[in-house]
């Protein structure tokens, strides 16, 4: 993103911002945001503990670090770089608000009311009886279903579909192409061939919940599919049907859970992790990359693999696996000695 060329902050204005100490040059003059690489003159980088090395070799003519030792040059000193970097990140690059009325070419049903402060952007349908609430953002092509519930400051961006009778919290931000409140995937097999099971329940998504591009999140075969408050969800993730997840999670792409799964607080489920279904994740669970769960996991594990296990057994036949060519070769040879030594006593 091109940052504004009107908005220019001091280091010292940035400092206060993220509430760091300044070493240096207050004055210096900060026109955006780059990394170490990439940085010039103008521009601020932060600096992690994998790049400490890599700051001082930079250009960038203010530094976002834990020390300003060993760095000839303007610095912010945090506690944490990544953490403190958000503020600066909004005072460079403010989030837009509402534009607040409805496009001309929007269509809002009879008995859907819309508050007079949210943005309804061109080609949105708002179904009857749905309610958009203060300082909402409906971007172009957004479909909102009958008694859908929108809460206050939530931004739906350009082609998101919520479908009927679905509630999002306040402040609630759904990317394009997300799909919210679809029917769950929910069939019975008969004589006459398989018969789906209609899908009446509906979908909650707590405040401050984000939901990635392109991802779906299931309506409930007869209760609630929940997603709790503060829990982020990447791009082409499927929440399935009667699932609950908790609050302050991390959902990352491609990850799936399948129908009745009951996720906990504070939980990770990294990329293209495939959970079955009705099963129960327990809070500060972390799920490495492209496991396959497959059971209950407690409070606190941290597993990797398919099927799961513990993080450092998975870690250990991981090492095994790498082995393995060399373990066949060595069997084959005992093999070989053993059968000659038997043909020789014979």
């Amino acid at each position: 993103m091109r940052p504004d060329p009107s908005r220019v902050f001091s280091a010292a204005e940035l400092a206060a911002a993220c509430s760091g100490l300044l070493v240096g040059d207050g004055a210096r003059l900060v026109k955006g945001v780059r990394s170490l690489e990439a940085a010039g003159p103008d521009d601020l980088a932060f600096v992690d503990r994998r790049a400490e090395k890599a700051a001082a070799r930079s250009a960038a003519g203010v530094l976002l670090a834990r020390s300003a030792a060993g760095l000839v040059r303007t610095v912010i000193e945090v506690p944490d770089p990544a953490l403190a970097l958000i503020p600066i990140l909004e005072k460079l690059f403010p989030p837009r608000g509402a534009r607040p009325g409805v496009h001309p070419t929007a269509v809002v049903a009879e008995g859907a009311v819309v508050d007079a402060s949210a943005e309804v952007g061109p080609y949105t349908v708002i179904g009857e009886g749905s309610t958009i609430g203060p300082r909402a953002i409906l971007e172009s092509h957004v479909s909102i279903g009958k008694g859908v519930e929108i809460g206050a400051d939530v931004w739906l961006h350009p082609h998101v579909v919520v479908y009927d009778g679905c509630v999002l919290g306040p402040r609630v931000e759904a990317h394009s192409g997300a799909v919210l409140g679809a029917d769950g995937f929910g069939y019975a097999p008969s004589p006459g061939g398989i018969r789906k099971i209609p899908q009446v329940g509906s979908v909650e998504i707590g405040a401050d919940v984000e939901i990635g591009a392109n991802s779906c999140v299931d309506r409930a075969a007869l209760e609630v599919t929940r997603i709790g408050d503060g829990t982020k969800i990447d791009d082409l993730v499927m929440i399935g049907h009667n699932c609950v997840v908790g609050r302050h999670g991390f959902i990352c792409g491609q990850a799936g859970l399948a129908g009745s799964t009951i996720v906990g607080d504070q939980v990770v489920l990294a990329g293209q992790v495939g959970v079955a279904g009705h099963l129960r994740i327990g809070n500060g669970v972390k799920v490495g990359a492209q496991s396959g769960v497959n059971a209950d996991v407690r409070d606190g594990e941290s597993i990797n693999g398919t099927p799961h296990m513990p993080f450092r057994e998975s870690m250990r036949c991981l090492v095994e696996v790498r082995r393995l060519p060399e373990t066949a070769r060595l069997v084959r040879e005992l093999v070989g000695s053993a059968s000659r030594a038997t043909e020789g006593k014979g």
